[in-house]
């Protein structure tokens, strides 16, 4: 494969922003103090796309040159939000460019809630409890 020297400029290949949100979006979830991902504002482009889950959470803006996230989190009560948020954003940049070798320019991190403990797979609690 011909060697890039343009920045993330490349016509051999195409990395989507699915997967790119899938990515940035398994980064976030990693770091300690994240209780689970948030929902970003509903918008025109989420509201008629079509695709991955990680896409309600992770917003992708791809140019030729770079690439900028804005991630959606939920911090557990306990988290300091400074630190919770910087690590992330350090988490998601290196993901991405150790993975596709592309450069991050930005990562947004917006807090849509604060959560006692973190859920099974961002599920909510639906469990009885049936002790007498």
């Amino acid at each position: 494969m011909p060697e890039n020297r343009t920045g993330n400029f490349s016509a051999d290949y195409v990395i989507s922003e699915e997967v790119l949100a899938t990515i940035a979006a398994n980064a976030a979830k990693d770091v300690e103090g994240v209780a689970r991902l948030g929902n970003r504002p509903a918008d025109l482009y989420t509201t008629f796309k079509i695709g991955t889950d990680d896409l309600k959470h992770v917003s992708v803006t791809m140019t030729d040159y770079d690439i900028r996230f804005h991630v959606y989190i939920e911090l557990l009560q306990t988290a300091k939000i400074q630190d919770v948020c910087r690590n992330v954003q350090t988490a998601v940049k290196e993901a991405i460019q150790n993975m596709t070798g592309r450069v991050v320019t930005r990562v947004d991190v917006s807090v849509t809630g604060i959560a006692e403990e973190p859920l099974e797979n961002g599920s909510p609690d639906v469990s009885l409890n049936l002790e007498h």
